[in-house]
């Protein structure tokens, strides 16, 4: 794997093979003792604008593996240190980046592996972390329904859509009516009702700024947990570890968040080591 800047650029096999390795890598991330040699004399650069999911994620995967990860925050332009850590013989350049085209001309042109640490419209640690938190959740990810609440994080949605699709799975969106700005990926259904009903998961992608999140969740605080009561019996909800009644927030029986965080950490791992095989 020379590159890696959107899931929509990989197949049906493709994407299996990296949720595959990750499943055998999550052994090595809970094992006691995380030290294996896959990437021993591996070097990795990442260029993040400040420490965050994916840079904590990719950090951890280069150590678990006995390679070396060199994080930098904050770069004024981050594809020219990219760039710089090409030059300087790196193995690998994790670059998070907005401008999906300026990454994507980068790794076209750069000797080393690149992988997308979250631009603009794509982030396939995020989707690929959700995905297998699913398939370990839903016994696999086929025949799923899976609906997204909430309108922030939206960089991975168009990757969840299309991965979902190639497994014979349907992603949905709820989106009140008055929301027109939200990119639409899915099926989008304006009723909350109507789209909780059934479903087989729940993905809280959390708000934008100064959104009113009782038109999303049902309630100010978060989810509704009459709305959860509509999905599948013990829907996994990712993103969120807790759910709104009448008295407030509680914790949620099925939430899967904390199996998410530990699948960023496995899926990573899979990525660069899938990457060191070229």
């Amino acid at each position: 794997m020379k590159k890696l800047i959107s899931l929509t650029e990989l197949d049906r096999q493709q994407i299996t093979e990296i949720l595959e390795t990750a499943m055998q890598m999550r052994k090595i991330s809970a094992s006691t003792f995380k030290k294996a040699p896959q990437l021993i004399g591996y070097t990795v650069g990442g260029v993040w604008q400040k420490p965050c999911f994916s840079s904590a994620a990719f950090s951890l995967a280069a150590s678990y593996l006995s390679g070396t990860m060199h994080p930098f925050y904050g770069a004024e332009d981050a594809v020219a240190h990219s760039r710089l850590l090409d030059a300087m013989g790196v193995n690998a350049v994790v670059l998070s980046c907005e401008n999906d085209n300026a990454l994507r001309q980068f790794a076209q042109s750069a000797r080393c592996c690149v992988i997308n640490g979250g631009s603009q419209n794509a982030h396939p640690l995020a989707a690929l972390a959700d995905l297998m938190t699913l398939w370990l959740k839903a016994d696999g990810l086929q025949n799923l329904t899976v609906l997204a609440v909430g309108n922030a994080s939206n960089n991975k949605t168009t990757e969840l859509n299309y991965c979902l699709q190639l497994f014979g799975s349907q992603f949905c969106r709820y989106l009140p009516a008055e929301d027109f700005t939200t990119p639409r990926n899915g099926i989008v259904i304006s009723s909350a009702e109507a789209a909780f009903a059934g479903v087989d998961a729940v993905i809280d992608l959390g708000l934008a700024p100064f959104c009113d999140a009782s038109r999303y969740y049902g309630t100010a605080g978060g989810i509704s947990e009459k709305l959860m009561d509509k999905a599948a019996v013990q829907a996994p909800l990712l993103g969120a570890d807790k759910v709104v009644d009448s008295v407030g927030a509680k914790p949620y029986a099925y939430s899967a968040q904390r199996t998410a965080d530990s699948c960023a950490v496995a899926v990573a791992m899979a990525l660069l080591y899938l990457a060191s095989k070229g």
